[in-house]
């Protein structure tokens, strides 16, 4: 069997969220997460391909439902975020998190934005970083920017360690 290189991916895990990977050429792909178990394991399946699990360099954005947020959507964060971990698990892939302020910081975005102009904001980012890309979403764009993060600073700092 021959394996591809070296594919990046970001994961925003909430129900709005999505994932995305860079390949080792620089192809970027985004998708907005699926509703279902079966639907997500199923998407990772296709992204993954045919890379061996040594060569994912994957990075998931680690968040925590905040005493604000409503008890349903905290459950329903949870639950999304504990799919992720299970089929990126059962792939035997190693997974790292990362705290938003970490990657949001990064990329530039000014601190004292609110929630819905720092989600535009950071939605333009995506764009202007990749213009290849023909849609990018609200549900996609923390994804791509976190897989960017990861390509270009977090792994790099991990791999000079």
């Amino acid at each position: 069997m021959t394996y591809c290189r070296t594919k990046y991916i970001g994961i925003d895990p909430g129900a709005g969220g999505g994932i995305a990977v860079i390949d080792e050429k620089g192809k970027i792909s985004a998708f907005k997460c699926p509703k279902t178990t079966d639907e997500i394991s199923a998407l990772f399946d296709v992204i993954v391909g045919d890379t061996a699990p040594s060569e994912i360099k994957l990075l998931m954005e680690r968040v925590w439902a905040r005493p604000t947020n409503a008890v349903r959507a905290a459950f329903s964060y949870g639950v999304n975020y504990g799919q992720w971990l299970g089929i990126v698990s059962s792939r035997e892939i190693e997974m790292q998190t990362v705290i938003p302020i970490e990657w949001i910081k990064w990329i530039g975005c000014p601190k004292s934005l609110k929630r819905d102009v720092r989600k535009r904001w950071l939605k333009e980012k995506a764009k202007e970083l990749f213009p290849e890309l023909k849609k990018v979403t609200l549900a996609t764009s923390d994804a791509i920017l976190i897989c960017q993060y990861a390509r270009e600073e977090y792994f790099n700092e991990k791999e000079h360690e």
